[in-house]
């Protein structure tokens, strides 16, 4: 086998279009939520080292040593043995905006590593070490459009028959621990639910964008609590016609249309915002392309 491969790809963000806290397990919170991907990315190069070495460097972020894309390569490593690796993570995700940046991290190089050592023939249940990493990363090996329960290991996914346009503003970073920290002090049985999940996943099953009505973040206001901005940029949003969430635990806000020309005058009155983006659906979870010496 060739030595010093590597491969390139494409980690891509993602938005909760619903999220509900549906109690504890083992130390954890559940949710029940619906995840899409958006085509907002990091870029993950993986490369094949000489030695038992791994190695992750940042580009654009300074990141610490316990990152999810260090535990990935980690927890192959524990399984297949061999020579280590160079990984290097181009950030294009901001970072503790909620839109799952670390998560796409470790995803990419799992399925980089996938990729170069056909991982499950040699014993790695790609779902369970996905899941060791983090809660979201299952979802992220696949990406798409997905309800998402537990603590991330139960997933339905589905066909994306929404033709959706969103501005995001991003508010600043939240911690995800300290959302929790928020949310366990407002919501002492840990136990919110604020939108029907279900309800939802018939609508966007059926291809209906009523399905945005039932948008809602349990987290909305630990997190808005955290960082103000995010009242303040949901209400620009709102004011302009968009169907309102904040993703993940902060602090992006989201503005979803199903209308092009709606979506086009608040992008344009809104560019100029601290934290703007236009953003959309992304085809698919990850991308790769091949490099190799």
């Amino acid at each position: 086998m060739a030595k010093n491969r590597k491969l390139r790809l494409r980690a891509f963000a993602k938005a909760n279009l619903s999220l509900n806290v549906t109690g504890r397990r083992d130390g954890l919170h559940t949710l029940d939520s619906v995840m899409t991907t958006l085509d907002c990315f990091d870029t993950v190069t993986v490369a094949e080292r000489d030695d038992e070495g791994i190695f992750v460097r940042f580009v654009g972020a300074e990141i610490g040593a316990d990152n999810t894309a260090f535990k990935a390569a980690r927890a192959v490593q524990r399984i297949i043995g061999g020579n280590g690796w160079d990984i290097e993570v181009e950030k294009g995700i901001p970072i503790g905006g909620g839109l799952g940046g670390s998560s796409a991290d470790g995803a990419a190089v799992l399925r980089a590593l996938d990729l170069l050592y056909r991982l499950p023939e040699r014993g790695v249940d790609m779902r369970a070490v996905a899941l060791s990493v983090g809660s979201d990363v299952p979802f992220m090996l696949t990406g798409g459009l997905a309800r998402v329960r537990g603590v991330g290991e139960d997933l339905f996914f589905m066909e994306n028959k929404l033709r959706l346009f969103i501005v995001g503003l991003m508010s600043g970073s939240v911690s995800t621990a300290a959302a929790y920290g928020k949310f366990d002090a407002l919501y002492g049985d840990g136990v919110y639910c604020p939108t029907d999940t279900e309800a939802m996943c018939e609508k966007l099953l059926a291809g209906d964008s009523r399905a945005l009505e039932y948008c809602g973040n349990a987290l909305y206001a630990p997190a808005a609590e955290l960082q103000p901005d995010i009242e303040r940029n949901a209400a620009l949003l709102r004011d302009r016609g968009a169907i309102v969430n904040m993703t993940g635990s902060g602090g992006t806000v989201l503005g979803y249309f199903t209308d092009i020309e709606k979506f086009y005058r608040c992008a344009t009155e809104l560019r100029g915002e601290r934290g703007f983006r236009a953003l959309a659906p992304a085809k698919t979870g990850v991308l790769h392309e091949w490099i190799e010496k």
